[in-house]
């Protein structure tokens, strides 16, 4: 048995909320390692994503064990936490089991932005991999100043529609210290990426889904 897990638990009560898990100098070397090769494959897949970003890459099944072995066993705290049991239902003849099942990379300059969407699948996740600009220095943009809205500039929000019914947002400030930064979510959780401004390098985050596959049961 490895080590326990370390991670945050962030309620959206009485809604289930998001897990966020800091990530090792090692896996960061091979998520870099990894968008490098994606690159090279150049497999864009951006039509079936529902961005509007410059670029979104299929990063490939092969050689997951490492990221694999973070974010399958997140799920499953993830369904302690929250009372989710997806991955532990048995029904008739058959057990069903999380697979990590896709994952891509996404550029996203200046003025480009993700609209509310969720996911197929039962989890999601997404790592941060370069925040190249600050929210505190994004607020105070004229754009945002002129804004009601201004606390939503540049940054990652989630939606939901809490206990009386109201759409609410919680939202994930964006800057430089949330890099290399894993964040687990339901699938079905709506989320958006708002536009950041006045910077010319790219945000970098990996985003991925977990689902569920059935297997027959073992025979005893």
């Amino acid at each position: 048995m490895g080590n326990p897990i370390k991670y945050n638990v962030h309620h959206f009560k009485p809604n289930p909320g998001y897990l966020t898990y800091d990530l090792n100098k090692d896996t960061m070397d091979f998520l870099w390692a990894r968008i490098d090769k994606a690159k090279e494959r150049g497999v864009v897949v951006n039509s079936r994503l529902a961005g509007n970003i410059t670029k979104s890459l299929d990063m490939g099944l092969e050689d997951i064990g490492l990221i694999a072995n973070i974010v399958l066993p997140l799920c499953g705290e993830y369904s302690k936490q929250f009372s989710q049991t997806y991955e532990n239902q048995v029904a008739g003849e058959s057990i069903n089991v999380l697979s990590f099942n896709e994952w891509w990379v996404n550029y996203q300059y200046q003025n480009e932005f993700n609209p509310t969407h969720n996911h197929s699948g039962i989890y999601s996740w997404v790592i941060w991999m370069k925040i190249p600009t600050e929210f505190d220095d994004q607020k105070k943009l004229p754009i945002a100043l002129e804004s009601s809205s201004k606390n939503h500039i540049s940054n990652f929000e989630f939606s939901y529609i809490n206990s009386i019914g109201k759409v609410t947002q919680h939202i994930i400030q964006m800057e430089k210290k949330i890099e290399g930064t894993l964040c687990l979510f339901p699938a079905q959780l709506k989320h958006s990426v708002n536009p950041f401004y006045n910077c010319d390098d790219p945000r970098i985050s990996i985003a991925g889904n977990v689902s569920l596959y059935s297997k027959p049961p073992i025979d005893n």
